[in-house]
Parts: C-alpha cells; sequence; structure tokens
C-alpha cells in the first residue's frame, strides 16, 4: 500500500523558522550532548558534555571542536558549572538519573583548573555518586548544591571534602539565584514537585505550586 500523502508540512517549534537553525557540533561523538557551558569573559571558548563521549571543547565559538580529556575515569558527563569568581575552576558531574533505558552510571564529580586536565573530586568517589542530574555554584563561590538520585548534597569547603544531604529525594534540577547566594531552587524527577531555599541551599521548604506528574527543572526561577 502507497503511503498517504497528508500534504501538510511540520508547524516550526515554538514558532521558530527551522530553515534558520543549522548544527555547530560537536559531532561524531558517542553520546547525548547533556550540558553546555560557555566561558562568562571569552564567549568564544564553551564546553559540551555529552554521555559516552566526555567533555568537548571549542575556541572559536563552536566552529571546532576537540575533546579535552579522554582519559577521564568516566565519560556520562550530565551537567558542567563554572566558579563565579575563577573561570578556570569547573566542575563536571557524571551519571545519568532521567529514567532512560540507556542510561550510563557516573562516577561523580570532576574538577578542572585549567579547563583541560581533570581529575575525580574523591570526597564523590563512593557508591552514593553514580548520578549526577545538575550541579549549581554560589555567586560567592561558597557553596556547591548537587541534585542526585537519592537527593541534594551540599558542600561549603572550597576542597569539596565534606559532604551533607539537605534534601532526601530524586531530583532533578538545582538553580541558584545569579546574584543572591541566599536564593536556590530545586525539581523533582517525577513527581512534579519543587522546593526553594532562603539560606543558600542548607533548608528546604516545598513550594505549594500546583503541579503533576513529570520532571520539575529547567525553567526554574529563584524565589525573591
Amino acid at each position: 500500500m502507497a503511503p498517504l500523502a497528508l500534504g501538510m508540512t511540520p508547524p516550526p517549534t515554538a514558532g521558530l523558522a527551522q530553515a534558520s537553525w543549522k548544527p555547530l557540533g560537536p559531532g561524531n561523538i558517542g553520546g547525548r550532548t547533556r550540558t553546555i557551558l560557555i566561558h562568562p569573559t571569552n564567549l568564544d571558548t564553551i564546553w559540551a558534555g555529552s554521555v559516552g563521549g566526555g567533555i568537548w571543547r571549542t575556541d572559536d565559538g563552536g566552529q571546532s571542536w576537540a575533546p579535552v580529556d579522554d582519559f577521564m575515569a568516566n565519560l556520562a558527563v550530565t551537567c558542567l558549572v563554572v566558579d563565579p569568581h575563577d573561570a578556570n575552576l569547573i566542575y563536571a558531574g557524571t551519571g545519568e538519573g532521567f529514567g532512560n533505558l540507556d542510561s550510563l552510571r557516573g562516577g561523580g564529580i570532576f574538577r578542572t583548573s585549567d579547563g583541560i586536565h581533570w581529575s575525580q573530586v574523591a570526597s564523590t568517589a563512593g557508591p552514593g555518586w553514580n548520578v549526577v542530574n545538575r550541579m549549581a555554584i554560589s555567586s560567592d563561590s561558597r557553596t556547591l548544591l548537587v541534585a542526585t538520585s537519592e537527593g541534594i548534597r551540599r558542600s561549603v569547603d572550597p576542597p569539596r571534602a565534606t559532604w551533607q544531604t539537605v534534601l532526601a529525594a530524586n531530583v532533578a534540577d538545582v538553580k541558584f539565584h545569579p546574584t543572591d547566594p541566599d536564593l536556590a531552587v530545586a525539581g523533582s524527577i517525577s513527581s512534579g514537585m519543587a522546593w526553594f531555599s532562603k539560606d543558600g541551599g542548607a533548608t528546604w521548604t516545598q513550594s505549594t505550586h500546583a503541579g503533576g506528574p513529570g520532571r520539575a527543572c529547567r525553567t526554574l526561577l529563584c524565589p525573591r
């Protein structure tokens, strides 16, 4: 039987013309691109984290890409954050926790001080660090929050040697206010629940918004 000709053109997504987009890369990577980080002052330098492909870097605004460290102990990179006061200090989280059947197990958090060479944060090498969905760092560089499948973990010491679990839930996303280090928000992986903090992520309060099944992430705004 011949295929049915509907004579319809798919509408542009979100009102954007499809023809105006073109792929910039990275290309030829064995994994999903889960995160992109743009250098805070040099906009031509960008890092992309892919699940299975590790971390890639461009210094020409995305025209060409190259892997930065294929010898990381775990290449299932899911998120990247840069220290607000030191653009050379970058953290990479590993391990997918979004429920996809082809998800890859992580190995905690990795860190670089030059944007090229990465080493594992030793305190995140344990069994509770197989999934790091998102990270957030406060505007004063003091607090690092990590959204994992077992909850939000918080570190306030620069070496990131000690962590405290401050919210016990399967968390998909966490964000700090861009200028206020006391304000943060977080969203669940599947229940639609969201939380907010007014003390730098030390304690959390559930939001009273009308939620539903699904992820509460990506568009979270911080309370004022």
